[in-house]
């Protein structure tokens, strides 16, 4: 009875021939290995960097801090917008009361010509009747024009000074 199966007797040595065959795949599962270990490297140190990268984005990238403030300036950029139309239509309701205001001092202006047009004409024929009354008591005619008047009388203004030149010799 053999106790030891499993393993080789002492004798029996392998021929030469299969060691170098064994030596060859052992070398080949060798190269393979070795293969797969430098291409794992190359992937570890892709994702490694990779990591890196992202990382250093991430740093650059803002905290919760920076999104409260933009929170806080959308905020009051809203009720900015806000106060402004509201400023808005109530200068366009100004300029439009402006408008009506000086349409309203425009007419106002005409009707106060109008008034002192009238006025003085009124003040014109009173004048030119009155004139006229006297005339008529005193018994003369009426001039009709006021440019008609005596040309002989002198003239002057209100500093005195004669209106017709003086006719030199």
């Amino acid at each position: 009875m053999n106790i030891h199966r499993w393993r080789k007797l002492e004798g029996s040595d392998p021929s030469t021939y299969e060691m170098i065959q064994k030596i060859q795949t052992l070398q080949r599962r060798l190269i393979s290995k070795t293969e797969e270990v430098v291409s794992k490297e190359m992937a570890i140190q892709e994702k490694e960097k990779l990591y890196i990268d992202l990382k250093q984005i991430l740093a650059r990238q803002p905290g919760p801090e920076v999104a409260e403030q933009l929170q806080i300036y959308q905020q009051s950029l809203k009720e900015k917008t806000k106060q402004m139309k509201a400023m808005s239509s109530e200068l366009n309701m100004c300029e439009a009361q402006n408008a009506e205001y000086r349409y309203e001092i425009e007419t106002l202006v005409r009707e106060l010509h109008d008034a002192k047009n009238k006025y003085y004409m009124q003040k014109r024929k009173e004048r030119n009747l009155k004139e006229r009354e006297r005339h008529m008591a005193g018994g003369m005619i009426p001039p009709l024009i006021s440019s008609q008047r005596q040309e002989s009388v002198n003239r002057f203004t209100g500093g005195g000074f004669n209106l017709k030149q003086a006719q030199k010799a």
